[in-house]
Parts: C-alpha cells; sequence; structure tokens
C-alpha cells in the first residue's frame, strides 16, 4: 500500500505537468489568435490605404477634368471672339470697297455726263471718255485686289486663330489615374492541435505515477533500515521481552551493514 507521502508526490507532480500542458496550449492559442488579429489589422489598414489612394486618383482625375472643361470654355470663347473680329474687319473692308467703287462710278459718269453735255464731238471727246472707264476699270481692278488680299490675310488669321484654339486645349491634358492594387488577403494560421499538449498531459500523469511510485519504493527502504524500538526497563527488569544482551546480540539485533 502506498504511502500518503508518495501519493501526494505522485498527485502533485502529475498535477503540475498537466497544468503546464494546459498553460502550453492555451499559450500557443493565444499566439495564433493575436498574430491573426495581428495580421488582420494590418490587411485592413492596406484596404483603407488603397481605397484612400484609389480616392485620391480619382479626384486629381476629376479636378483636371474640371480644369479642362474650364480651359476649353475660354478657349473656345477666345476663338469666336477672334473670328468674329476677322469677319467683322472683312466686312468693313468689303464695305469700304463697295463705297470707293460706287464713288468711282459716279465720279466717272458725271465726268462723263460733263464731257457730253458740253455737244462737243469728236475723237478727243470719245478718247476723254474711254480714258474716264479705264481710270474707272483700273481703280475697280485695285480695289477688288486689295480686298482679295485682305480676305486671303484674314483666313490666314483665321487659321492662326485655330491653331492658338488647339494649342490652348492642348496645354491641358487629361490625369492619367495611377493604378492601385488591393492588398492580398494574408493567410491565417490555423489553431493550434491539441494532440501534442493531450500526450504532454498524460506523460505527465504518467510520470507522476511513476514518482509516486518510485517514492513509496524509497519510503520503504528507509524504513527497512530504520533500527527497531529499544525496550523499556520496565520490561527489563520484570523480565517481559528479551534482555539487552538478547536485543543486542539476538535475532532481534539491528543490522546496520
Amino acid at each position: 500500500m502506498c504511502e500518503p507521502v508518495s501519493i501526494t508526490l505522485g498527485v502533485l507532480t502529475a498535477g503540475l505537468g498537466i497544468a503546464q500542458s494546459v498553460a502550453s496550449y492555451q499559450q500557443a492559442t493565444q499566439n495564433v489568435e493575436t498574430a491573426n488579429a495581428q495580421a488582420e489589422q494590418a490587411y485592413r489598414f492596406q484596404q483603407i490605404q488603397a481605397g484612400s489612394a484609389r480616392a485620391f486618383e480619382q479626384l486629381r482625375a476629376q479636378q483636371q477634368e474640371a480644369i479642362m472643361e474650364q480651359n476649353r470654355f475660354l478657349a473656345d470663347r477666345a476663338y469666336e471672339n477672334d473670328i468674329s473680329q476677322l469677319n467683322l474687319r472683312l466686312m468693313q473692308e468689303q464695305e469700304a470697297a463697295a463705297q470707293k467703287a460706287r464713288q468711282t462710278a459716279l465720279q466717272g459718269a458725271q465726268a462723263r455726263g460733263e464731257i457730253r453735255a458740253t455737244g462737243r464731238l469728236g475723237a478727243t471727246v470719245d478718247n476723254l471718255i474711254a480714258d474716264y472707264y479705264r481710270q474707272q476699270a483700273a481703280f475697280d481692278y485695285a480695289s477688288e485686289r486689295n480686298l482679295a488680299f485682305t480676305t486671303a490675310q484674314v483666313q490666314q488669321q483665321k487659321m492662326g486663330a485655330a491653331a492658338q484654339r488647339g494649342s490652348r486645349l492642348a496645354s491641358q491634358q487629361p490625369y492619367l489615374q495611377q493604378p492601385v492594387i488591393d492588398p492580398i488577403e494574408p493567410i491565417y494560421q490555423s489553431a493550434p492541435s491539441s494532440t501534442p499538449y493531450i500526450l504532454q498531459g498524460a506523460a505527465a500523469a504518467i510520470g507522476g505515477i511513476q514518482t509516486g511510485i518510485s517514492t513509496a519504493g524509497a519510503v520503504g527502504k528507509i524504513k527497512q533500515l530504520q533500527p527497531p524500538k529499544l525496550p523499556k526497563l520496565s520490561d527489563i527488569s520484570t523480565g517481559k521481552g528479551a534482555g539487552i544482551t538478547d536485543w543486542a546480540y539476538g535475532a532481534n539485533a539491528p543490522k546496520f551493514f
């Protein structure tokens, strides 16, 4: 039968080992949960960063689009204003040329009428009238030529206004959004297996049993080495029990070696 001391020591040893196994399993589980929580937090933060970067890129693109719209509006208004001014100038040149042609025709008609009113006839009169016609034709030709030059110049200026409009539009380009890649979800650690810790606890229980058994064996050996109890003097005087000699040298003599 095992001694209480060996039983207590065995139970304590087994309980301590099992408690250590349970604590190790709980610590391993907590470590995995902490690592997964940190990975999840980092993943969420990266998602927020990606979303913020994407929103920022979209905002820049929208701002650039608004600037382009405003620039296009101003360029169109400037182009329309330039074309209107050039058309007005051409109309004024055409009107001035027409007025000068009418005045020249009127003056020629008056001059020819005055010559005819004199009542003179002959080659001299015909030459004078023909000369007025030539002068009027030369003036009309020069006026039409100048008007043609002015029209060509205005057309060139219109082309320059169109090129300037294109340059104003090309000065602002659409913003090319930078690609934003979403983060990859981390691979979370799986929960630790309880099998190694159960085996460790079982080994601790077995170790506690072995400790109890070895302790009980050691206690038994210690008891065997203890000397017998000394007889009482009253027993010796009355003759009860073994005498001193029997006790010292008899069968009940303690064996120390």
